[in-house]
């Protein structure tokens, strides 16, 4: 396996390979090679279904870096509502404006505008693309997973999941709001 092949199979583009035209990578990693990047996931509530599909376009204007790209993939969640699994594709485009470190400038007080969130720095003479497929997929992990828009959760008395059948306990005892004594309440005209 050649240098050049080693490098695209590790995601790890050296500078000299993007050329004026750019440099383009469509690729698919299995489902072990992204279980390796998020190894520190084990234990979350996060499992990643599938592998995921990469596509990665590239430019170079002197010594900065434009990398544009899409990740696909589907993971498994818990519902914060009904406790119930349920698969979420995860789709996201992302943009990161890269340059080299060493012409970075440190200052005490900074104010960070929105254009400098996509900006990240470089050492050496390559980019490495897995940190950036993580921190994409992290970024658009929903903090408040939902199987479904209008979960129903689960009952707080019997635990029963509102979504698969109405459980017995509201029919015995009658819901009664908490906001039921506002109901009456004279509204001034």
């Amino acid at each position: 396996m050649s240098v050049r092949e080693k490098n695209r199979q590790a995601l790890r583009v050296k500078l000299d390979e993007i050329k004026e035209s750019g440099y383009h990578l469509s690729c698919s990693r299995s489902k072990n090679w992204v279980s390796e990047i998020f190894k520190d996931l084990a234990d979350s509530d996060i499992t990643f279904i599938d592998g995921i599909e990469i596509q990665v376009e590239i430019f170079k204007f002197e010594k900065d870096i434009s990398i544009s790209g899409l990740i696909r993939t589907a993971i498994k969640m818990s519902c914060i509502r009904c406790l119930g699994d349920f698969d979420f594709p995860l789709e996201a485009d992302f943009h990161y404006n890269l340059f080299p470190a060493e012409e970075r400038e440190l200052s005490p007080e900074i104010e960070v505008s929105k254009q400098d969130l996509d900006e990240i720095y470089y050492q050496g003479d390559s980019i490495e693309i897995p940190p950036l497929i993580r921190e994409q997929v992290l970024l658009n992990v929903p903090s408040r997973p939902l199987c479904q828009e209008l979960c129903k959760g689960i009952c707080s008395k019997c635990g029963s999941n509102l979504n698969q059948a109405q459980c017995q306990c509201e029919r015995e005892e009658g819901v009664v709001s908490k906001f039921e004594a506002l109901r009456n309440f004279p509204l001034k005209k």
